[in-house]
């Protein structure tokens, strides 16, 4: 019965593209997934106004999800309609009782190193005498040590909601959560999946957990450092998340 049904919605998608025009050449699933209402395939003529407005969505929530910087889309473009988290561990993020008007501000670094997860990085940050570890709440891996390429992982500074050492300024400590890619990217670049997790875990937190109240930053905009090196996407990210 449901595959039945799976194809009845698949004809029906088939012939909406034909209607449309010019989409006749989409993958069956994706023409599946739009005709669900997952994802919106852009048109000739559209623009992101229409498209939100169609939808009862924001034109900035759909400028996030789907990773725009400016309002330019083509034919045949997917956009996502919903925040896309699947990469993100919720359950774990989900668990502490969160403060939100405690974080005021989101950073954004990098390791500095070509490899490394959250135990690695724990480990060594007790060594140098931080008695609670870790000193980031979250630590976006790149395929390295056994984590997978894009994996968020959960610190335990974010699970028992207290201030990070991941900046100089205590202030900044206290009120700052700290986010760290694996990488250098003074050298290197950040991975495709590491970038998508980093905008789905920024609006995640900012968006949905912290009611759009924390303000996005990288470390070098708050203290001397190239942290989080020249090839960090900041500009991209300052576009989506300002």
């Amino acid at each position: 019965m449901e595959e039945s049904r799976r194809q009845f919605m698949l004809q029906t998608a088939q012939r909406s593209a034909l209607a449309a025009g010019g989409l006749m050449l989409l993958d069956p699933v994706d023409l599946l997934g739009a005709t669900l209402g997952r994802y919106h395939m852009v048109k000739r003529g559209e623009n992101l106004t229409l498209i939100a407005k169609r939808h009862g969505i924001t034109v900035a929530n759909l400028k996030i999800w789907n990773g725009l910087t400016s309002d330019v889309i083509v034919p045949g473009q997917k956009l996502y309609l919903s925040p896309q988290h699947s990469s993100l561990p919720l359950t774990t993020i989900n668990r502490p009782r969160v403060n939100t008007t405690k974080w005021k501000n989101i950073i954004a670094h990098h390791s500095a190193t070509g490899n490394g997860n959250a135990k690695i990085f724990d480990a060594a940050h007790r060594r140098r005498g931080m008695e609670n570890g870790l000193a980031y709440h979250f630590v976006i891996c790149n395929g390295t040590n056994g984590c997978a390429d894009g994996k968020v992982e959960v610190g335990l500074r974010w699970l028992r909601q207290i201030r990070g050492g991941h900046v100089k300024s205590e202030t900044y400590n206290a009120n700052s959560i700290g986010i760290c890619v694996v990488g250098n990217f003074q050298e290197g670049w950040v991975t495709r999946r590491q970038e998508a997790s980093l905008v789905a875990l920024i609006d995640y937190l900012k968006n949905t957990v912290l009611k759009g109240r924390p303000r996005f930053r990288v470390h070098r905009e708050l203290e001397q450092t190239i942290c989080p090196g020249k090839n960090f996407p900041a500009t991209k990210l300052h576009g989506l998340f300002g």
